[in-house]
Order: structure tokens, then sequence, then C-alpha cells
């Protein structure tokens, strides 16, 4: 609250002295940050005030995080926030956002939350803001793990080879999704080395707004996904993670590893099979085996 404010609701309660003062009631739930409460709750230890009576107010708010007064006839106003900023910022609505981003969910749902709660809401674009931040943030985040892996594997192997296990994902079952997404785990410490995320699809330009943004990256089919994935990871690896993924640890699909096998120089990766795709692949064939036997030894 700016020391202008305080001055003309000062002024207004000298004015009025003696009269009933107009004060919007207040409705509605809202979040308030625990050490604020135990500050409120010290604040109102006047028993000057208590006798002449005391009225809650709100400024303003932002999203979640309201900003309130406390008004007393006698003169006496203090305000504060229902949550702590950061840098003049409520980080409430920032974890709002990053909340439901983390659930799969986007301003709608949350729209939906806010509004069942009886809480305030944040609008569109403020929810946009948050994400392009949140986005940022993580992508920094995650360069950085992937960059700390990569070092503990080189002090670890005293070398700059390693074996990793290539696998890809997909939004949706199938092979009709439109995003993707293909990773290098570690063999020797099970951590992520590298990722890539792949779309042919973009909102932006569906839309037909023009403006600067980061649009799709692939274009093909869903199934070659994998394999277009792991060819650019395998390519920026020792410019990237300063190491030579010699050793590929994969799902029984050899396209992929048909793409990276020559990356290196000829023959420099080596396609080794992961136990526990061959324990699935084997497990299922033994149970269509024994499902099958059962049938024809029950004609019998």
């Amino acid at each position: 609250m700016c020391l202008l404010q305080v001055h003309q609701i000062l002024n207004t309660l000298e004015s009025s002295d003696g009269l009933e003062y107009d004060f919007q009631e207040l409705k509605g739930n809202r979040i308030i940050d625990i050490q604020t409460l135990l500050g409120v709750f010290s604040i109102l230890s006047r028993p000057k005030c208590f006798a002449t009576g005391l009225k809650l107010t709100e400024n303003s708010k932002e999203g979640l995080c309201s900003n309130f007064a406390i008004v007393c006839k006698c003169g006496f106003m203090a305000g504060f926030t229902s949550t702590p900023k950061e840098n003049k910022k409520c980080s409430l609505n920032t974890l709002l956002v990053f909340g439901l981003r983390l659930m799969g969910r986007g301003f709608s749902a949350g729209m939906k939350l806010l509004c069942t709660l009886n809480l305030p809401y944040v609008c569109k674009k403020t929810f946009r803001i948050h994400e392009l931040k949140l986005l940022e943030a993580v992508k920094y985040s995650c360069e950085e793990n992937m960059k700390a892996a990569s070092k503990e594997v080189q002090n670890l192997k005293k070398t700059t080879t390693c074996g990793v296990s290539v696998d890809g994902t997909w939004q949706r079952r199938g092979h009709m999704s439109l995003n993707g997404c293909v990773s290098v785990i570690s063999i020797d410490t099970g951590k992520i080395l590298d990722l890539e995320v792949m779309t042919q699809y973009c909102k932006m330009c569906e839309m037909n707004i023009k403006c600067d943004h980061e649009c799709s990256n692939y274009k093909g089919s869903s199934g070659n996904m994998e394999s277009v994935g792991a060819f650019r990871i395998f390519e920026r690896s020792v410019m990237k993670r300063e190491l030579q993924y010699t050793e590929y640890y994969g799902d029984g699909d050899s396209k992929a590893f048909l793409k990276v096998k020559d990356i290196y120089g000829e023959d420099t990766v080596t396609k080794l099979e992961c136990i526990g795709h061959v324990q699935k692949r084997v497990g299922s064939r033994l149970r269509k085996l024994k499902k099958k036997n059962q049938r024809t030894l029950w004609k019998r």
C-alpha cells in the first residue's frame, strides 16, 4: 500500500469522526500465510481499537494474493498481504500455475477449481505470463541437471565413452500422437543425460497468430519420432555433453539404432539388449504359448 493511500484513508477517518463507515463487505475465501496471520494478531492487541471498532478492507488483489488493511476510527491503520511477496510479486500465483501444469491441466481447469473454492482467480493473460516464466526456469534447471549428470559419468568412468538406455514416449498411445519425447539415461548412474522433445503441431500457426514463437520441430510419422530424436541426441553428445554414447541399450526396435550406429565413425556404437525388455517379450510369448496349449489339451 502506497503512502498516498494511507493519508487518504486517514483523512477520511478524521473528517467522518462519529459517523458510520461505509466499508464494502468482503466475501469469498482467501489463502493466507500463517506468519502473516500471526503478525495481524499482534496488530490487534490494541484495546482502544477494540472499543472503537475495527474494519478489514481489501485494497487490491493479484490473483490469489490480496492486499488488506485494518482500519480503526482512532486513526490507526495497518496494511498487509495475504501471502509474502518476492521481488514485489506473489509467488502463490506462480505455484498455482506450476501445480496445474504438473497435473497436465491448464487455465480452464484452474478457473473451475478456484471458482469452486470461492477463491479469486488469475486472468488468462497473467496465467500465460506465469507459464512462459516457468517454462524458461524448467528449461534452465533441466539443462543444468543434465550437464551435472554427464560430468558425474565422466568422473565415475574416467573416460568420455559410456552406455545409455534410449527410449521414446508419446503424449497419446498408438502412432497418431502429435507430440513425442526421446531420452537417454546413463547405465552407470541411472540419470538422464539428454532429451529431445518433438512436436508436429503448432497452435499459434493453426490460429494464424503472426508473432515470433517456437514452432513445430518435426515433420513425419509419429512412429519415426524415436529414430529422429535419438539421432539428434547422439549427434550433439560430444559438443553438449562431452560424451560418446558407444553402447546402445534399446527395446528391441532396431530403427533408432540403425540411425546412430555410425554417428562417431563406422560401427562405433554397439547395440545391447535391455534385459527388462527381453524378459517382457519372452514372458509374453510364454504366456501366449501356455494359453494356446491349454486350449489344445481341453479339446483332447
